[in-house]
């Protein structure tokens, strides 16, 4: 299977939204989500990820199967979001996408990228571990990851959930 990763675009929005709706059902039976009150990434955060140069597809055999994007925050980057078609799981997308994310970062100097996802299923914090994050002690939080914390509280179980980081500029 081959993997191809490529800058996101508008046009690429509406899958984008289906894959982000499919990719959310993985989470049927693990209560950790209500999954009728989440709401999909508005499309102005879609087209703000894709003008900051923060937004990619994975395509596998030419179609979209996965993407992630996100938004600089000051010196750092956030991965505010990383979804693959379930049809296409397990097949190095998910990995994928995330090193394109963090190599435009780095062109953008970031020092480093966090994300905030779930402790548990395989495929969130245990997944990202794998490629090189670490649990950000919440000593540790800034500013805005606090206020994406309190945001996330008002639908989630904060108690289910990391941020996590990987340096990839300045300590």
């Amino acid at each position: 299977v081959t993997v191809t990763v490529r800058p996101a675009t508008a046009a690429d929005i509406p899958r984008m939204h289906e894959i982000e709706d499919s990719a959310g059902e993985l989470f049927e039976g693990w209560d950790l989500i209500a999954l009728d009150t989440m709401a999909l990434v508005a499309v102005t955060d879609h087209l703000a990820a894709i003008e900051a140069g923060l937004s990619f597809i994975a395509e596998v055999d030419g179609r979209a199967a996965g993407f992630v994007m996100g938004e600089m925050h000051g010196p750092d980057a956030y991965l505010h979001e990383l979804d693959v078609d379930p049809a296409y799981q397990r097949r190095g997308a998910g990995a994928a996408l995330v090193k394109a994310f963090v190599e435009a970062a780095k062109r953008q100097s970031a020092g480093a990228v966090y994300l905030s996802t779930f402790r548990e299923p395989p495929w969130n914090a245990p997944f990202y571990a794998r490629l090189g994050f670490r649990e950000a002690p919440r000593g540790d939080y800034l500013p805005w990851m606090t206020a994406i914390e309190a945001e996330q509280a008002k639908l989630l179980d904060i108690s289910t959930r990391v941020f996590m980081r990987i340096g990839i500029g300045r300590p």
